[in-house]
């Protein structure tokens, strides 16, 4: 009896492994290599195959699902961009995001918190929201470990242009630390004549400091914002000055 089962489970796992082999290979990266050039028909054969995936894999029943579900919805938002309405394709990256923290699939995490963090703002209901989904980012990229300097870098400029741009007067009292810190630490930098490239270390260091973010990844940041060869602005000095000394305190010691 415990050998039927063995030889059960090890036919069921085979299984998977083959399915998880055969969506790859056969579906994303399919779409993968050839979305760039896919005309607005084209996408839309593509979401119908990705509908039909998806009631595949929600048969599965496997640990591995929520995975794949990420993956089915993230690509679902790529190929939505530009023949559906702007709220089912927010949708489609809201689903990608959720499915992604549950199986804690990093990059589809970046890339769907990537969309909804900067392209999808007129859904969220506060400052603080859109901060959260951009600080998500931030998260998984530290967790991945892929590129992390570069991507934190480009998420810095990101932040910075994102924030000098958008002008928003919905305030609650939650949102005014994300206000203080974020919002009008970006407009003292470009008063003060930073250019994205030297923002980016210091607009990591703000955002973590809302969120009180101290993982080893931001050492990247503090290195970068102590090094500047243009002066920080006394009150965005202020605001990050405990994440720019506590290194430094470190190395004297030492």
């Amino acid at each position: 009896m415990k050998k039927r089962d063995r030889n059960k489970k090890s036919k069921s796992s085979t299984g998977t492994v083959d399915i998880e082999h055969a969506l790859v290979e056969g579906v994303f990266l399919q779409i993968d290599n050839t979305l760039e050039t896919s005309d607005d028909s084209e996408k839309k054969k593509f979401i119908e195959l990705l509908d039909q995936t998806e009631e595949k894999v929600k048969k599965m029943g496997d640990k591995d699902r929520d995975r794949l579900m990420s993956e089915i919805y993230l690509r679902k938002g790529r190929c939505a961009k530009g023949i559906l309405e702007r709220g089912k394709e927010y949708q489609y990256w809201k689903q990608a995001s959720e499915y992604a923290r549950k199986s804690n699939n990093h990059e589809a995490m970046i890339q769907s918190g990537l969309a909804l963090g900067f392209m999808f703002v007129e859904f969220t209901g506060s400052i603080r929201e859109i901060l959260e989904l951009q600080m998500n980012c931030i998260r998984a990229i530290c967790a991945q470990g892929t590129a992390i300097h570069t991507r934190l870098r480009i998420m810095g400029i990101n932040l910075f242009s994102f924030w000098n741009e958008l002008e928003y007067r919905r305030l609650s009292e939650r949102d005014l630390k994300a206000k203080q810190f974020v919002i009008d630490g970006a407009k003292s930098l470009k008063k003060a004549e930073f250019d994205d490239e030297r923002a980016a270390s210091v607009m990591i260091l703000l955002i973590s400091k809302v969120f009180d973010f101290n993982d080893p990844c931001i050492e990247w940041a503090q290195h970068e914002t102590a090094v500047l060869d243009i002066p920080i602005p006394e009150d965005v000095k202020k605001k990050i000055e405990s994440l720019m000394f506590r290194s430094e305190a470190s190395d004297t010691s030492e």
